[in-house]
């Protein structure tokens, strides 16, 4: 490669220094000239701290794409310095310094650009997420004519929270959702189905019994709560919400946590007889609302 070469280097890169200049000072122009239209906050949307996980995973990425092609520009330039240094005779210790810095600058390149790779994997399995939960927002919207109000996304602690809560005079249920693709079976067990025997979710690819256990956790805390809020004991049911898959139980039983999919949920609930007065009712919707309503325009 002659010296020749050098300008054209650097100008291929030009458009992608001048991308990531751009983008950096867009952030930093929006943090501080841009405000909400208005200050009352919003309610929970369905999914949204994975939406914001998403968003957060996605940014991640762009900046590993960029380190990695910035580093990759650098071993370029090393290429050619190294070429002029073979032209120009240079000593050995020139040359192995600048081969050291190659092989540096390259094998950072491949780390950044593995990264950006698992932070794309995560951000299809966040979407997958986001997705399910919204499927399960609009069974919830169904039952809104037999009185259900739902909540959204309800924030536990700094590091968790409950996908919805679902709240009328049928009763208080807790919904967590989980979405899973469908992959080659294991156990001969057909690619569509799982199974509940009331501790663990057998899946075509493995067993799971964690999403039970987040469930009666997360049950206890939620009834906790709305008691000390409302000042009366409030009954909450677990539910666990599979979109898309038939849910199958080979022994018959009242399991504590019960298992469906999205499209049973509507009839599930429209099934429930009613076992709490209107009053209290609106006292758990009080409590909720205020929990839930923390989204900025």
């Amino acid at each position: 490669m002659k010296f020749s070469m050098l300008p054209v280097l650097l100008a291929a890169f030009i458009p992608l220094i001048s991308l990531v200049i751009a983008v950096i000072l867009d952030r930093e122009r929006r943090k501080k000239s841009e405000r909400p239209p208005q200050a009352e906050k919003l309610l929970r949307p369905p999914g949204h701290s994975l939406s914001l996980r998403l968003d957060k995973t996605l940014d991640t990425v762009l900046d590993d794409v960029f380190t990695s092609c910035g580093l990759s520009a650098i071993a370029g330039l090393c290429v050619v310095t190294l070429d002029m240094l073979f032209a120009a005779h240079a000593p050995f210790s020139w040359l192995a310094v600048c081969v050291l810095v190659l092989a540096l600058f390259v094998i950072a390149s491949a780390l950044s650009a593995t990264k950006a790779f698992r932070g794309f994997n995560e951000a299809q399995n966040i979407r997958l997420g986001v997705r399910g939960e919204q499927a399960v927002a609009e069974a919830l919207n169904e039952v809104a004519d037999c009185g259900f109000r739902a909540f959204h996304d309800l924030p536990g602690g700094d590091d968790w929270n409950i996908d919805h809560v679902a709240v009328g005079t049928r009763g208080v249920f807790l919904l967590e959702t989980k979405a899973r693709r469908r992959r080659a079976s294991r156990n001969r067990q057909p690619a569509h189905e799982v199974s509940y025997d009331g501790e663990a979710l057998q899946f075509p690819t493995g067993k799971e019994t964690q999403p039970v256990e987040q469930a009666k956790r997360n049950t206890a805390w939620l009834a906790n709560y709305l008691e000390r809020k409302t000042g009366e004991p409030v009954r909450v049911e677990p539910l666990i919400v599979l979109p898309g898959w038939f849910v199958r139980f080979p022994e018959k039983g009242s399991f504590l946590v019960k298992v469906m999919n999205a499209n049973y949920l509507v009839r599930f609930l429209a099934g429930q007889d009613e076992i709490i007065p209107p009053a209290q009712v609106r006292r758990i919707i009080t409590a909720l609302d205020e929990k839930c309503r923390d989204v900025e325009f």
